[in-house]
């Protein structure tokens, strides 16, 4: 079972388990009841009931709680990998930057879109390679390639919401002793 479809079930569950409780609780408090002969029998078949409902309540709203953790540590594990994966690209765009500015302060050739990148990313940066160029204007540079290399696999950044809403988690109420009321059922 998907984490997204068992808090579906846990959150309906849980409130299939509030409305009977509050049923039994009126009944107890004396609203709607019509008294039959043996009034002290059925307060007392009511109370266990609602006894036993409450205790699945509280399960259930545990199993709740756990998937409700599970759900934000899995998103937040995504956008922290995500946010880890700008950091390196942001990382190795500086370290091509740096590289760039060492090729051209050398008096190496690099290609113009190279150069384009250095003055966009900065100026004073750009400017301070090329006079250092010039003082290395009588050494023979090497001609390089471009750093930068097109990227031909664009890949969609997952949702971390989606990612974990899809995760599989077995069945997560199947350890909730479920009370014999009518009307409750749980399944996979």
């Amino acid at each position: 079972m998907k984490l997204g479809e068992a808090r579906k079930i846990t959150a309906e569950h849980l409130s299939s388990l509030y409305q009977k409780k509050r049923e039994l609780t009126k009944i107890l408090q004396g609203e709607g009841v019509e008294s039959s002969g043996n009034g002290n029998f059925d307060r007392v078949e009511i109370s266990k009931a609602l006894s036993a409902i409450e205790e699945e309540y509280e399960q259930t709203s545990d199993v709740a709680q756990t998937l409700a953790l599970m759900d934000m540590n899995i998103q937040n594990a995504e956008i922290s990998r995500q946010q880890s994966e700008a950091i390196a690209e942001q990382a190795e765009e500086m370290i091509k930057i740096l590289e760039v500015f060492r090729r051209i302060a050398k008096g190496d050739k690099v290609p113009a879109a190279d150069e384009k990148k250095l003055m966009e990313y900065n100026m004073e940066m750009y400017m301070a390679a090329k006079n250092m160029a010039l003082m290395n204007e009588d050494r023979e540079g090497e001609e390089h390639d471009s750093l930068w290399e097109e990227k031909s696999d664009t890949e969609k950044p997952v949702d971390p919401a989606e990612l974990a809403a899809n995760t599989e988690v077995g069945n997560p109420l199947a350890e909730i002793k479920i009370s014999s009321h009518e009307g409750t059922t749980v399944s996979e």
